[in-house]
């Protein structure tokens, strides 16, 4: 029956985090960017936003992207340009806004690494019965399951 269960839930979210946005708002999607996360994280913002959604995505969007900040639980611009060197000699070394918009556009879906405490491969690894509903190389699905289920469970993703 949790097989089911997790099975329905997959396939609603996949949907929710991977639909298409328009351009100006693709660093607010949910494997980017989470304000609350961004808050936790970035203590100065905090001190200054609080945790207010709007003046967290903002503060991302404007200033946060390109100077790098730590913006989700399964993505840190600067741990995902220094871990994948050809991205580095292509966009730059602190081309974060670039490499960003990569991530979104294509390093989520090659199961890139894009964080310390998260690596997709891993994840799918670790939790088999996981990898057996979503597929060992549906690194979207896996993913959205680890921000929607697994982050918040605990489970192990590194």
């Amino acid at each position: 029956m949790k097989r089911k269960h997790l099975s329905g839930y997959i396939t609603g979210t996949v949907l929710l985090c991977f639909s298409h946005v328009a351009f100006a708002d693709w660093q607010l999607e949910p494997y980017i960017f989470d304000a609350v996360y961004y808050a936790d994280h970035n203590p100065d913002v905090e001190h200054a936003d609080g945790y207010d959604k709007q003046k967290l995505s903002a503060h991302w969007k404007q200033t946060g992207i390109k100077e790098g900040r730590k913006s989700s639980p399964v993505f840190d611009v600067k741990y995902y340009l220094n871990h994948n060197q050809d991205l580095q000699k292509q966009l730059g070394k602190h081309n974060y806004e670039k490499a960003a918009y990569h991530w979104y556009t294509t390093g989520h879906k090659e199961g890139r690494p894009s964080h310390p405490d998260f690596n997709v491969k891993a994840y799918l690894k670790d939790h088999p019965a996981i990898a057996r509903e979503l597929g060992k190389h549906n690194y979207e699905a896996a993913i959205d399951n680890y921000l929607n289920y697994g982050y918040k469970k605990g489970l192990k993703a590194n």
